[in-house]
């Protein structure tokens, strides 16, 4: 009789958490890209800056937004991420040049257009590319660095702004010769 008991309570404890996950909405925190379906709240933005921007440079831009309440760090992924700046008149022939090598590997991150240039970003094996190098040389193109930075908003872990604030953010970060790309990192609930 007691190992009926044991299992009933079992059985209701499972139903129970089976009732609170179904109708309860707990908000979680994910990270998404500004392409992506966004729901209610941004939490952050996550900044990606040109070559050579100093922290207090970085901070200052997003000050001059007139952000609202922010908690900022600077250069988020240890990691260096590395980027080449082409002129548009040359980008399908650099494009053309860098795919016919065996080993080229697309960056994950789209190309990002900056009027008379596009910013393509670079994988690190590319890098180590010996073949890679030469055709930048060749194309008189710098490998440069970039930084990843965060705005995080509100002073609650949970605490965000809306998208439609965020939207216009990132349109006005991204305006910025500095700012190569914003993404959002976004409460769902």
């Amino acid at each position: 009789m007691n190992k009926k008991k044991e299992i009933l309570i079992f059985i209701v404890f499972l139903v129970l958490i089976i009732l609170a996950g179904t109708f309860l909405k707990l908000p979680i925190f994910i990270s998404t890209s500004a392409g992506e379906k966004q729901s209610d709240m941004v939490a952050s933005l996550v900044i990606q800056f040109k070559d050579g921007t100093t922290e207090s440079e970085a901070k200052n831009i997003l000050d001059n937004c007139n952000l609202p309440t922010y908690e900022f760090d600077y250069n988020i992924i240890n990691t260096p991420g590395y980027y080449i700046i082409v002129d548009k008149n040359k980008t399908n022939d650099i494009r053309d040049e860098l795919r016919k090598r065996p080993d080229w590997t697309e960056s994950v991150f789209p190309e990002i257009d900056k009027g008379d240039y596009y910013i393509i970003t670079v994988t690190e094996q590319a890098i180590q590319d010996k073949n890679f190098l030469e055709i930048l040389e060749k194309n008189n193109i710098k490998l440069e660095k970039f930084v990843w930075c965060r705005a995080q908003f509100g002073e609650r872990p949970m605490s965000g702004i809306s998208k439609e604030r965020a939207d216009e953010l990132k349109g006005e970060l991204e305006m910025n010769k500095k700012v190569l790309l914003v993404e959002f990192e976004t409460i769902f609930s």
